[in-house]
């Protein structure tokens, strides 16, 4: 299959799927993949019974079979709605997995962005070449391919850049999931005498990981060159910062969004929020607008808080606090916080039982009692 993807009106790329998915999430994590694309986004598609006009992508049967024109949409920076910051009371929330495998379009993403299962892409001419064969000879009598080391680099370099355009700092389970890929589509990469068949394949990309990410500094990668402090004065050695678990930690600036255009965007929004009543669906979008310039002066300078509530005084309300997070981590902050606490009330209550059951005089001894009688958190 054929596609032309429009990521912008700047970026049109040219995607050639060799097997055509099964699913609007899986041809979503196609693409999040080939084109290193990040945080959520819906499909449009040129529909030609409608005169090739955009449709959203809701059933992968509607998309044409051979060639097909393809518009991303992303919806992670969407202003956030007043019924977004309505505050919803403890039984009406439930803990939400703070993985999910595939986020759907429109969903509000997971912490984590890695697409399950890990597709793995495709390699130069001759190394699909050696691997058709090497599969057909597993399939035939088990025996396993003899890896030379180019085929084996080739292999390894092509997984380190698919995964550094999700995140340049992958975790072991992230590493698993890639290995584990492999060798189901590629079984002749299996490695003799294991149980699993991937170990291997996992503490390689370790390494390369590794060194890819050395690589990266060296071109100027922002989000993994900011990663690297000097402690102290003098010669110390830099020091690491300890990973994040934000999915956009360090965006790039959205298209058309300029240098000017933002300071001219900060300086409107310092004189909105002076005022006696701000509009607070234009400091959205300002903030919206801004996110990427606030990131890398937070990250980068790390400044004093006097001088972020200097520059950024609209992030000090709850409105844009609750706003902040979840342009950072894709995440609802009063859900994630409720949900979280509803795991703790179990343990809580249980304390307090414990302490009433000693003989202590409890100020919560009558809703002890009235949990007694009714222990579900149901209306």
């Amino acid at each position: 299959m054929l596609l032309r993807v429009i990521v912008s009106p700047q970026e049109i790329r040219r995607v050639t799927l060799q097997d055509v998915p099964l699913s609007v999430d899986e041809l979503c994590s196609v693409l999040r993949n080939t084109l290193g694309l990040r945080g959520n986004f819906l499909l449009q598609f040129e529909d030609p019974d409608f005169g090739n006009e955009l449709c959203n992508l809701t059933d992968i049967k509607d998309l044409p079979t051979e060639r097909a024109t393809l518009k991303v949409l992303f919806t992670f920076s969407e202003p956030l709605s007043d019924s977004t910051l309505d505050t919803a009371s403890l039984s009406s929330q439930s803990p939400r997995s703070s993985t999910t495998a595939n986020p759907s379009p429109g969903s509000s993403g997971d912490s984590t962005d890695w697409p399950d299962p890990f597709v793995i892409p495709g390699f130069s001419h001759d190394v699909e070449f050696q691997l058709r064969a090497a599969n057909d000879a597993y399939a035939n009598d088990g025996t396993v391919m003899v890896i030379s080391k180019s085929v084996k680099s080739e292999i390894l370099d092509r997984l380190a850049d698919c995964i550094t355009k999700i995140t340049p700092y992958p975790t072991k389970v992230n590493l698993e999931s890639v290995a584990k890929a492999l060798v189901v589509k590629h079984p002749c990469l299996r490695e003799p005498g294991s149980g699993q068949g991937w170990y291997s394949w996992k503490f390689s990309l370790v390494f390369k990981m590794g060194n890819y990410r050395q690589r990266m500094m060296a071109a100027g990668f922002p989000e993994v060159l900011v990663n690297k402090r000097k402690r102290g004065q003098g010669n110390a050695k830099p020091v690491k910062k300890s990973k994040k678990g934000e999915i956009h930690y360090l965006p790039q600036p959205p298209e058309g969004q300029t240098a000017v255009k933002t300071e001219k965007d900060c300086e409107t929004m310092l004189l909105e929020v002076q005022k006696r009543d701000p509009d607070l669906q234009v400091l959205d979008e300002l903030m919206t607008a801004t996110f990427s310039k606030r990131r890398q002066e937070i990250i980068g300078d790390e400044p004093l808080i006097s001088a972020v509530m200097d520059r950024w005084p609209a992030l000090f309300t709850e409105r844009q606090v609750i706003a902040e997070f979840r342009r950072i981590v894709a995440k609802d902050l009063l859900e994630s916080f409720l949900g979280g606490l509803d795991a703790f009330v179990p343990s809580l209550l249980q304390l307090y039982r414990s302490a009433a059951a000693s003989g202590r005089k409890l100020a919560l001894s009558s809703i002890l009692d009235s949990l007694q009688k009714e222990d579900t958190n149901q209306n």
